[in-house]
């Protein structure tokens, strides 16, 4: 259990987070504007998807901060700094750890 890689359901997890933000974000932007430009803009019709997001972005904060736990590295800090730089910056830590380790496979702590 602790050597496997990260599986098909938990890599669909992260990419529909992915996907999610890449469309939510332009769309906050443009009703943004629009309200700025005085157009009436409806909240409602957006929070259903928003709550839909927010428990993609919550399963995905939970399978990279399990994969974290699972992959080994070689300074014994580093889960600690990964840890606190997702938690710090938001999106911007999670995307770089995600891109930078989640889809790889992970290696034995003897191959360190």
């Amino acid at each position: 259990m602790f050597g496997r890689d990260v599986t098909r359901t938990e890599r669909a997890i992260v990419i529909a987070a992915l996907a999610y933000m890449a469309v939510y974000i332009p769309y906050l932007l443009v009703q943004m504007r629009r309200a700025a430009n005085g157009e009436q803009v409806s909240p409602e019709a957006i929070f259903p998807f928003h709550f839909l997001g927010m428990g993609l972005n919550f399963m995905a904060l939970i399978v990279t901060i399990r994969d974290l736990y699972l992959r080994p590295f070689a300074n014994a800090n580093a889960k600690l700094t990964w840890i606190l730089l997702i938690l710090v910056t938001g999106g911007i830590g999670w995307l770089v750890y995600v891109f930078k380790y989640a889809f790889k496979p992970r290696m034995s702590a003897n191959a360190l």
